[in-house]
């Protein structure tokens, strides 16, 4: 397979393995609290990529890294807390195929993000494309009621804390290798979160059969989405990698719709493809904009 298929495959196993997480993360949020939640799935997670760490000696190059490369390593890091934190708030309180469309206006931050700050060529695919997310966005927000207004824009802050932490990333992996970064990445935000609970006099332990749920997401979250999406980035463009992302909500629906039953009405449907379809034309105004091949 070809260095680009791989990378198409490597997003496309992330995009499959997020989206499940959703669900599953929704199932245990009933019982956590997102801090709770992140803190032992970041725990989990340090110890698997640790021992992998260890196992083929890739820990020798944190060693090594430049102080460039730990700079963009401790930003890529803060604005994971952030996002993290934003994410799994809004999935413990709203439908999480709805919280899966509304996460997609990364792609917008990242886009507009590459125009701003690196100087990209601003397109008139862009610009529709940004029109057309944020339409569908107005749309869900109009759907979902005043009542859930509060975690509907947590939901939207989580969006844009991942579309920065995107463009960092990518910038951090021309310092470091994606398996380093992201053993790093998720030992100071497991930190953090323990920290945070430890202050707040929060019990870490006690979770009876919820324990599954916890695991299951420490290893498709923050060890194999993760790894697998910075493999990806490693082989394609950002923009093309993100365009395979934008199927994540439909794994997530299809999930939800298996295992809980949950199906989001018409109106959230509309809003949903909305965005996923301004997406699609941003990214895709990108890749014929830079003629990016294969």
């Amino acid at each position: 397979m070809s260095e680009p298929g791989k990378g198409y495959t490597f997003a496309m196993l992330s995009a499959l393995l997020s989206g499940t997480n959703y669900v599953l993360g929704k199932v245990v949020l009933a019982n956590l609290s997102p801090a709770h939640l992140v803190a032992l799935i970041f725990s989990i997670a340090t110890l698997i990529q640790g021992a992998w760490m260890l196992q083929t000696g890739q820990w020798r190059e944190v060693l090594h890294c430049s102080a460039r490369a730990w700079r963009y390593v401790l930003l890529f890091s803060a604005l994971s807390i952030a996002a993290l934190w934003t994410l799994w708030t809004g999935v413990k309180y709203l439908d999480p195929s709805v919280a899966a469309f509304i996460s997609r206006l990364q792609t917008l931050v990242t886009v507009f993000l590459g125009i701003w700050l690196l100087g990209e060529r601003f397109r008139i695919m862009e610009a529709v494309g940004g029109v057309v997310v944020i339409s569908g966005v107005a749309l869900l927000y109009a759907t979902e009621g005043v009542e859930v207004s509060l975690w509907f824009w947590v939901m939207v802050a989580s969006g844009v804390f991942w579309g920065i932490t995107e463009v960092v990333a990518k910038v951090a992996l021309r310092h470091i290798n994606a398996t380093p970064l992201s053993f790093i990445r998720t030992s100071i935000v497991a930190l953090f979160y323990l920290l945070l609970l430890t202050i707040q006099g929060q019990p870490l332990l006690g979770l009876g059969h919820r324990w599954w749920g916890v695991i299951g997401i420490a290893l498709m979250g923050p060890t194999l989405a993760r790894w697998f999406y910075l493999f990806a980035l490693k082989r394609l463009a950002v923009s093309k990698a993100s365009l395979v992302n934008q199927i994540q909500p439909i794994f997530v629906a299809m999930v939800a719709f298996t295992f809980l039953g949950t199906i989001p009405g018409i109106r959230d449907w509309i809003g949903g493809l909305l965005i996923l379809a301004g997406c699609t034309v941003m990214i895709w105004g990108q890749i014929r904009g830079l003629g990016i091949r294969g």
